[in-house]
């Protein structure tokens, strides 16, 4: 029996969610939608997550959120995707042991890759 993995996809536009619904559906994967930290936080409680995209315009600049994930599912697969790229906020998101590092501008073949990798890592 083949178990479903899903991605929970926590952005404040839908844009990204829109992006990867195509690349969802052909890998067979269940997504999920928050529209702000709260709910992310409330999902990762209720629901079985295999993996976490996180747009960076929900955080800001600060990058503590990532941490409350992981003391919540320690090994959670999380990929930041953020807009542009600072070295500072590079740095602070390393930090966190993010899975995945992703700069929207790159298109979205290496945001595929990544969340492939990371759902077949994630147990079952």
């Amino acid at each position: 029996m083949r178990i479903e993995k899903t991605v929970l996809i926590a952005e404040p536009t839908g844009a990204l969610s829109s992006e990867l619904a195509s690349f969802m559906v052909k890998r067979g994967l269940r997504s999920l939608q928050a529209g702000t930290l709260q709910e992310t936080l409330l999902t990762i409680q209720k629901e079985r997550v295999d993996a976490l995209v996180l747009d960076a315009a929900l955080l800001g600049e600060d990058c503590r959120f990532i941490s409350i994930i992981k003391g919540i599912v320690e090994d959670l697969p999380v990929i930041l995707c953020a807009e542009t790229n600072t070295p500072e906020f590079e740095s602070k998101v390393r930090q966190e042991r993010v899975f995945f590092y992703h700069i929207k501008s790159f298109g979205p073949r290496d945001l595929e890759m990544a969340i492939a990798n990371a759902v077949n890592r994630s147990a079952p």
